[in-house]
């Protein structure tokens, strides 16, 4: 599940992380009202749960109230990257002294939680550790044993802090760990943490992201979730992690390095995927069914490729649900399926029964040669 900025500050603020002074609106007048508040130098901010807002056009700043209705009103026709803009988030316009970067996430490689920290701030961490990999700082957390405070100093200490700055950048960073460890966070990511020139340390922007097989523990309020796509929830409501993309090749996956995986071979063909979809281990045909309709209901999508491997799990049920759900859809896409494991002999003869085109070999690089071919097929 994956917050919006002013959500994930909520958030923050709720646990002892200082954020902004802000208001979030709905409305042009509302972000006048909101802007008058902040004495009239504010920084209007679209939200959606998306990155490169700023490059988009979907941060403005403004000098007086009276500026605030026309910018609101500009962004908030505004759509991006596939997601219209409901929501502004007026904040205080800072001036920045310095700029940090704070974040938690999970290694998806060896499943360590991981700290990270650098004293560059502002722009992608990805973009500092390969430009200036001395200048970020990474601490494996245990979370069965999580570092106290004092522990965290030294940590921090590497960017170069001293005196009560170093002292109130570990309270953040020891804040941040314990609503990461709290309330099942994947990504809990502040970028920039600011420092301001009269001395104040604010969280500037907010990424989080919370596990959903741990959202029964949480019970977090309906505001703290906003489906912007309704593709996206539709999929929490079926019980498959969905994100929404920019191409037109649909992805279906029984595990998530099976997806991206997958997703990588496309790329390296040059074919661009709409999405990434992973079910997870419970492989039925009333969730393959619904899986498949729900990617090809974004009217992009071209061409389906499904990688499925069971292990425990027979897979010959899910098969059922493919070509229900491929009989359904007129026209249908050209379609490959790459699936083993698990009564996989079953499944490959429900599948070409129903007309679908099957991949038997391990390698997935044989389904997306398999892909293009069909496509290429199609436009003759």
């Amino acid at each position: 599940m994956k917050l919006l900025e002013y959500q994930g500050k909520q958030l923050f603020e709720a646990n002892g992380i200082k954020v902004p002074r802000g208001q979030v609106v709905a409305s042009a007048e509302e972000a006048r009202t909101a802007a008058e508040a902040l004495g009239g130098n504010a920084v209007l901010k679209v939200q959606v749960p998306v990155g490169g807002r700023g490059k988009a056009g979907g941060i403005k700043l403004i000098d007086s109230a009276d500026e605030a209705p026309l910018v609101a009103e500009k962004l908030l026709n505004m759509e991006i990257k596939g997601f219209s803009v409901e929501k502004l988030l007026v904040e205080e316009k800072m001036d920045i002294a310095k700029e940090i970067y704070l974040g938690l996430i999970v290694d998806t490689d060896t499943g360590n939680i991981v700290m990270l920290f650098s004293p560059e701030g502002g722009m992608d961490i990805e973009q500092v550790a390969e430009e200036k990999p001395e200048k970020v700082f990474r601490l494996v957390i245990d979370p069965t044993s999580p570092p106290p405070f004092y522990r965290l100093r030294p940590f921090i200490r590497q960017g170069g802090f001293s005196g009560k700055l170093l002292n109130e950048l570990t309270q953040f960073a020891y804040n941040l760990l314990r609503l990461f460890l709290e309330r099942d966070l994947l990504v809990g990511e502040i970028n920039p943490l600011i420092v301001l020139r009269d001395g104040r340390v604010v969280a500037g922007d907010s990424k989080v992201e919370v596990d959903d097989n741990a959202l029964f523990r949480h019970q977090f309020e309906v505001n703290f979730w906003e489906d912007s796509d309704e593709l996206e929830k539709e999929a929490r409501e079926i019980g498959v992690t969905y994100v929404k993309l920019d191409g037109n090749i649909g992805v279906i996956a029984s595990g998530a390095g099976l997806g991206m995986g997958t997703m990588d071979l496309l790329e390296e063909v040059g074919l661009a995927p709409a999405n990434f979809l992973e079910t997870g281990g419970g492989i039925t045909e009333e969730l393959m069914y619904k899986a498949t309709k729900l990617v090809c209901k974004n009217e992009k999508v071209s061409g389906l490729i499904i990688n499925l491997y069971g292990g425990v799990n027979p897979i010959e049920k899910g098969a059922k649900g493919i070509v229900r759900a491929i009989k359904e859809l007129n026209p249908a896409p050209p379609v490959v399926v790459k699936a083993l494991g698990n009564k996989q002999e079953e499944c490959w003869e429900t599948l070409r029964s129903g007309g679908i085109t099957v991949v038997n070999s391990v390698r997935t690089e044989a389904a997306v040669e398999r892909l293009v071919e069909l496509m290429a097929t199609q436009k003759q």
